[in-house]
């Protein structure tokens, strides 16, 4: 899915950084996160104190039950409790692994630090110090892997198990109050058998970012349970009141709740008495700090509901693409349907049901000839080859509708309705809510999945538009294209095939320097034309080291081709979701010039 390259990791002995009394002073403090006392951006944590891995009896445990291990007991250290020298000097002595560990990216990959053998190893402690200049309330803004637990000053603030790991960075705020001086933030993180995901983000955010992040971040997800029976569990983040009304399709409200002073980390804000409501969809909208957020959830039988629905296509004599659509819609219905998920983590049931709602809804809203949201659509290319792309429109009546086309990167799945494509809607419904606010149209492509080449994509943007501008005004000279990492390299090999149809290009931290057949995008820039480009890349990338962008812009500048390089200190995923906002600030721009 993404490139990986050679990583460069810190591992410093702590034996030999605590040789000297004057030595131990200098080296500690320098292992330190200052938080002034006024700021107002996000603080990454990334200097840790690191103990372990630790065993685990494989003949009584597993690496997920391990979790409940007091691996730290033995050393006569309490889980939690705040980490001196003199403490880390005995846990030293007697034999505990101990290391401290510097990551330039936001989240911490433990098995990038573990080079021996962790089949039987589960449980790591990490340890950082934070220095404040005065006392005060932040919030901080945590995720991590399968299993795992923080505190702040001795204080447990979280624990998170069973967590499924969908590359959402920022799953959980947690409010805190820093004391002047030195705090101690503690976590054990647990792999349970998802080694790729034995990581963990922490983040200090001033109380204002965070609940600025959060309406980014959870503005269409904050249900914690979108399939509902008799209640509705809310998860509010950094806010500690907020109201919750329950509407129906109408948009007349059937319950309303409140909450005051109470934290949803902890237990999320129910409103329960919907089990006398009929079945069917229903809208909830969380109203906090002046700001509200809408999210659809289904009330009731959900697999009756698609029995039903496909029933209804079955016996549906219509022809033509329309018909199409709803063949495709119902398959992606069924697959989320009857996909075998871990009912054990809630974080999973919660991912595939907010799936299923969104799909089903979009479904509901094509078998009632309404206009979805968000629906899966049908083309037909010049060789009679189908296949479908992910569309959305505001304001689908606009005349010279600006249209943008979203690149993939390398798809893994069989099909388009069993990759993993369809199910990444973070990204997919933010840029649709920067669309409506920048008038824009979007159709995301699925350029042949495991199959893809630059020829076959080609073929099926040409299908796309084709089949867009048989319903709607779509304007030829404000067609824009995009695409990040892989999609990024592919989405400057189409620009090169076909520099002519697009007014411009934005990529986020894309492959430049290599490439299958179909190019290398460094060696096609003399074929892109005039369209100008826009790089966004970030410097602490691991994944794709900035050196891509960098020498893309470089060679360029020297024919004078049309590129604004923008380069950020983000790594590869980045902690807010509307990050591609530059994007859509460019493109509207070029299109206001154009009009």
């Amino acid at each position: 899915m993404r490139q990986t390259n050679e990583r460069l990791f810190i591992f410093i002995s702590v034996a030999f950084l605590l040789c000297g009394c004057g030595k131990r002073a200098t080296q500690l403090s320098d292992w330190v996160t200052y938080v002034p006392a006024e700021f107002d951006t996000v603080i990454r944590i990334n200097k840790w104190i690191a103990l372990g891995p630790f065993a685990f009896d494989p003949l009584t445990g597993s690496p997920a039950t391990s979790f409940d291990d007091d691996d730290l007991s033995r050393y006569g250290i309490a889980e939690g409790s705040q980490m001196d020298v003199a403490a880390i000097e005995a846990l030293q002595a007697q034999g505990a692994g101990v290391f401290l560990l510097y990551e330039t990216a936001h989240k911490v990959r433990l098995t990038e630090y573990i080079r021996d053998s962790i089949e039987y190893k589960s449980n790591v402690y990490l340890v950082a110090i934070v220095q404040s200049e005065k006392a005060q309330d932040v919030t901080l803004i945590i995720d991590g892997s399968r299993n795992y637990r923080g505190w702040c000053n001795g204080q447990e603030i979280i624990e998170v198990k069973t967590k499924y790991n969908t590359e959402k960075e920022g799953d959980k705020y947690i409010n805190v109050s820093l004391q002047e001086g030195a705090n101690t933030l503690f976590f054990k993180v647990n792999r349970g058998t998802n080694v790729i995901s034995w990581d963990l983000l922490c983040a200090i955010v001033p109380r204002r970012e965070a609940e600025r992040l959060f309406c980014i971040n959870f503005f269409w997800e904050f249900v914690v349970n979108p399939i509902v029976n008799d209640s509705v569990e809310v998860y509010a983040g950094p806010y500690l009141s907020g109201t919750v009304e329950i509407l129906d399709l109408k948009n007349q409200t059937v319950a309303r709740g409140f909450f005051e002073n109470q934290d949803s980390n902890h237990n999320s804000f129910a409103v329960s008495g919907l089990h006398s409501l009929s079945d069917g969809f229903y809208k909830v909208a969380l109203t906090v700090g002046g700001t509200r957020l809408e999210e659809i959830i289904y009330k009731g039988d959900y697999s009756r509901f698609v029995e039903d629905a496909y029933n209804s296509v079955a016996s549906t004599n219509e022809s033509g693409m329309h018909i199409e659509d709803l063949k495709a819609a119902m398959q992606l219905v069924k697959h989320f349907k009857e996909k075998p998920i871990d009912t054990q983590s809630p974080s999973e049931v919660r991912f595939y049901n907010n799936n299923r709602v969104l799909w089903g809804y979009s479904l509901y809203r094509m078998l009632h000839n309404e206009v979805p949201s968000i629906q899966i659509m049908t083309y037909r290319d010049a060789n009679n080859f189908s296949g479908e792309f992910i569309f959305h429109a505001g304001d689908r009546h606009r005349p010279a509708l600006p249209l943008l086309i979203v690149v993939p990167y390398r798809m893994e799945g069989s099909s388009f309705f069993e990759d993993w494509y369809t199910s990444n809607l973070d990204w997919i419904v933010t840029d649709n809510l920067l669309a409506d606010q920048y008038g824009f149209a979007v159709a995301c492509i699925y350029a042949g999945g495991t199959n893809y080449s630059a020829d076959f994509t080609e073929k099926e943007i040409t299908a796309v538009i084709s089949r867009l501008e048989s319903e709607f005004d779509i304007d030829r000279n404000n067609i824009f294209i995009m695409g990040s990492c892989e999609g990024g390299r592919r989405a400057l090999v189409q620009l090169a095939l076909t520099p002519e149809r697009y007014a411009a290009c934005f990529v986020d931290a894309p492959i430049t320097l290599s490439g299958g057949m179909d190019g290398i995008p460094i060696s096609l820039i003399p074929q892109m034309g005039n369209t100008p480009v826009m790089i966004m890349h970030g410097r602490n990338d691991k994944e794709i080291p900035v050196v891509h962008s960098r020498r893309f812009a470089e060679e360029s500048l020297k024919i004078g081709f049309p590129v604004e390089y923008v380069e950020t200190e983000e790594s590869h995923v980045k902690l807010h979701n509307d990050c591609r906002r530059l994007a859509f600030e460019y493109f509207s721009k070029i299109a206001q010039k154009n009009e």
